[in-house]
C-alpha cells in the first residue's frame, strides 16, 4: 500500500471512535446489557458476539437503524451512531424518514416501527 495514503489513513482515524466502539459505549452508558440490546433489535447472538468482536464491524444501515432504536436513542446521538457505520437519514427515502419519525416521537418498540414500515411500503428491521 502507498504510504502516504498508510499515513493519511492513520492521522484521518487517529483517536476517533468507530462505530461498536461507539456502540458498547452506549451500551454502558445507558447501564444495559448486550442480551437487552440484541433482544430489542431483533438480533441474534452470535451476530452480535460477532459484532463485539470486531471493532470496525459496519452492519447494514438496517441494523444500526435497529440498535439505534433498542438504544432509544435522542435523534442527535442516533445521527451520531448512523455516521459512524457510514450512513445518514435522509429527507429523500421513506425508509429514513419513518425511522426519523420513530426517533423523534419516542417510537422505539421494534414491531410498532416495522408496522409503520410496512405501511409505507418498507422493508422491516
Amino acid at each position: 500500500m502507498d504510504k502516504k495514503l498508510e499515513k493519511y489513513i492513520e492521522e484521518k482515524n487517529s483517536g476517533k471512535e468507530t462505530f461498536v466502539q461507539m456502540l458498547l459505549r452506549l451500551i454502558d452508558e445507558k447501564n444495559l446489557t448486550d442480551v437487552q440490546i440484541y433482544k430489542r433489535a431483533n438480533l441474534d447472538r452470535k451476530y452480535f458476539s460477532k459484532l463485539r468482536c470486531d471493532i470496525n464491524y459496519k452492519p447494514k444501515k438496517t441494523v444500526v437503524c435497529a440498535l439505534a432504536l433498542a438504544l432509544e436513542l435522542d435523534n442527535a446521538t442516533c445521527k451520531k451512531l448512523v455516521k459512524k457505520a457510514g450512513y445518514i437519514l435522509t429527507s429523500a427515502n421513506k425508509f429514513d424518514l419513518t425511522i426519523r419519525y420513530c426517533i423523534e416521537n419516542k417510537i422505539y418498540n421494534l414491531y410498532k416501527v416495522n408496522e409503520l414500515l410496512l405501511q409505507q411500503g418498507q422493508i422491516e428491521l
